[in-house]
């Protein structure tokens, strides 16, 4: 018995370093999902900070303190503005037609440009994903999440019934993966939100994601 006991112990002393490394690595992946937009705009920010404060130094050779800081508010702003005014959407959409004939910055600039909407826009957030569901992919028995995008009423059976169109994402893009079309009846809603979904997508199913029913599938 003292054998077992001593035996028993050793493997639960040898299961704390592996608990403890996923730990770690879940904390770790969770922490960095939440503070790259956060790090992502400070960055950006800086930047403006920075060209905004030398162009004026080099133009009237003025340091003024907190001038910079001012400049760069003041074209946050003025780029908030004119993207919601004809002429700016204009002008934006020919800057990305441009950016999307560069052959490296084309691969790049649409998910970035996805994301920062999704992170940034809770209109953009509930036009682009509806609700988190769980659908039976790519075989019977296996599981996958899959996001609703819209819903389709439909004859093409034979009979009148409503389709969800479920976009299947891709790890580590939750933008970018097969759509299928299922019967609602067979799909699993989940309480699971939207933003954390797409961080379980993000860290590869790293963090932790309760995968618990909605009620409205009761």
């Amino acid at each position: 018995m003292a054998r077992n006991s001593t035996s028993e112990e050793g493997l639960g002393s040898s299961s704390r370093p592996r608990d403890v490394g996923q730990a770690f690595r879940r904390y770790f992946v969770t922490g960095l999902a939440t503070l790259f937009p956060v790090t992502v705009t400070a960055w950006l920010t800086w930047k403006i900070f920075q060209i905004a404060d030398g162009l004026l130094g080099n133009a009237f050779n003025l340091q003024i303190p907190g001038l910079g800081l001012v400049i760069t508010v003041l074209v946050i702003l003025l780029v908030g503005v004119l993207s919601v005014h004809f002429f700016g959407r204009l002008l934006f959409r020919t800057i990305e037609m441009g950016l999307g004939r560069l052959p490296f910055v084309r691969k790049i600039y649409p998910p970035v440009k996805q994301l920062a909407q999704f992170l940034f826009s809770e209109e953009s957030r509930k036009a682009t994903f509806r609700r988190v569901v769980l659908i039976q992919y790519p075989r019977p028995g296996a599981y996958s999440i899959a996001f609703v995008t819209n819903e389709t009423k439909t004859v093409a059976m034979g009979k009148p019934q409503t389709l969800l169109t479920c976009l299947i994402p891709n790890p580590p893009s939750p933008f970018t993966g097969p759509i299928i079309f299922i019967p609602e009846e067979d799909v699993v809603p989940l309480e699971l939100t939207v933003e954390d979904a797409v961080k379980f997508i993000i860290s590869g199913g790293v963090v932790a994601a309760p995968l618990n029913a909605s009620k409205r599938s009761s």
